[in-house]
Formats: structure tokens, sequence, C-alpha cells
């Protein structure tokens, strides 16, 4: 056998040959988030992009910008869905 050369991966990986994740916050429920992106709120609800930033220009729902991101307020995205997720397909 050639130096350097094993037949082991010599990334670093977990045992599956899968990357190991490093650190980042942990995934959230959106009921346990203070503020989601743009795309995520509008996924949450099911109506697109354009509608939440037509939405946040209106006033319906709260956003700040942070970093250069829009962000959406949860509490406000609740609001406007009836507070739950049930409440919304309830409703449709």
């Amino acid at each position: 056998m050639q130096p350097g050369i094993s037949g082991k991966k010599t990334s670093a990986g977990n045992h599956d040959g899968s990357k190991a994740k490093r650190g980042g916050p942990p995934k959230l429920a959106i009921g346990e988030r203070y503020a989601v992106t743009v795309p995520t709120a509008a996924s949450f609800i099911g109506i697109s992009r354009t509608r939440i930033y037509e939405y946040l220009k209106a006033g319906l729902i709260e956003g700040r910008v942070v970093g250069g991101r829009r962000i959406v307020i949860v509490k406000s995205l609740m609001r406007l869905v009836g507070k739950s997720p049930s409440t919304r397909r309830d409703a449709a």
C-alpha cells in the first residue's frame, strides 16, 4: 500500500459518510421563532413571496430589515392567519 492512501475517508464526516453538522442554531417550529424570512413566511401560509411583500407594504403584517434582509414578525403572521395553522385550514 502506498503512503497516505488508505480505504478511509480523509474529510471530516460521520461513519456513514455524511458530513458532520457544526454549530448553528437548532431548528425551531415557526411558532417558536420571533421572526422568519419572507420565503419562509410565504411557504408557511401558502402564498407567494410577492404577496408577503404586498402585505408588509400595506401594514397587514410587520417586518424589519436586518442586515439587508427583510424578515417577517411571526406574531403578526399568526394574527393574519388566525393564530394557528389548524384555524387557517378550517377557514379555507
